[in-house]
């Protein structure tokens, strides 16, 4: 993940690239620190400092791209001063049957800006303005060939490798912690149902009346990581005050 900012501060640097394998934070560049350093200890003991030399070098070329990029687009929507953002998403997944997919998009001011298709080897823009990246990209010509060889092959390679490396981490389980509270207001008791602390990400959580689940009464929160690398969410469902039990 690549972001860029108009308008730096203390603690919002101008860029920041991060790296994630399965939702587990790994690498991390920044504008400030000039430099990519390893954020998970199964990285820094499985990659030489060649390795983080090379990528400090691309974090920086980034860097650049993305500050001229985003000048020129405050130009192309004529904002002349005030906050805005460049974000890119890029990844790949490798499937249980072997197969691979992949994506990579772009976003300006939170809103989606530019999408590659890796199936059908094209760009979609969202608006006018994305529109002249589109048609700047596809006269290019070799954009969409590299952008699919990345997600093809350097992309999987390189999850493969790491995968290998954090496997102890990346495929251990740990079971939730439950907590269930209450609370009553309006003639009605509001039940809580929160799950912290498992890995992997994946999980169903349900209430449950006279033992048939209750999905279309429930409230679901989000899946959030904790900082530990490990994962919450939670479950609310309302109920008469008389059905507490």
């Amino acid at each position: 993940y690549h972001i860029a900012v108009s308008e730096p501060s203390l603690g919002v640097p101008q860029f920041v690239s991060v790296g994630y394998v399965d939702g587990n934070l790994i690498s991390r560049y920044d504008s400030e620190t000039g430099r990519v350093v390893p954020r998970a200890d199964w990285m820094a003991a499985n990659l030489d400092q060649q390795y983080w030399d090379r990528n400090t070098q691309i974090g920086q070329n980034n860097q650049q791209v993305y500050r001229v990029w985003l000048e020129t687009l405050r130009g192309r929507y004529n904002q002349s001063g005030g906050a805005h953002t460049l974000q890119y998403m890029v990844g790949c997944d490798l499937l249980e049957d072997g197969s691979t997919r992949g994506y990579s998009q772009h976003a300006y001011d939170r809103k989606d800006f530019i999408a590659f298709d890796m199936d059908t080897m094209t760009f979609t823009a969202a608006d006018a303005g994305a529109q002249i990246t589109k048609r700047k990209w596809e006269e290019d010509g070799t954009v969409a060939e590299r952008r699919k060889h990345y997600l093809q092959n350097t992309c999987i390679e390189w999850l493969k490798k790491h995968v290998s490396y954090g496997r102890a981490v990346l495929e251990r389980k740990e079971r939730p912690t439950v907590r269930v509270s209450g609370e009553e207001g309006n003639g009605f008791l509001t039940l809580h149902c929160r799950a912290y602390g498992f890995y992997p990400e994946p999980i169903t959580v349900s209430w449950l009346k006279d033992g048939e689940v209750r999905d279309q009464e429930t409230e679901r929160g989000g899946i959030v990581p904790n900082s530990d690398g490990t994962y919450y969410t939670r479950a609310s469902i309302e109920a008469k005050p008389g059905e507490k039990d």
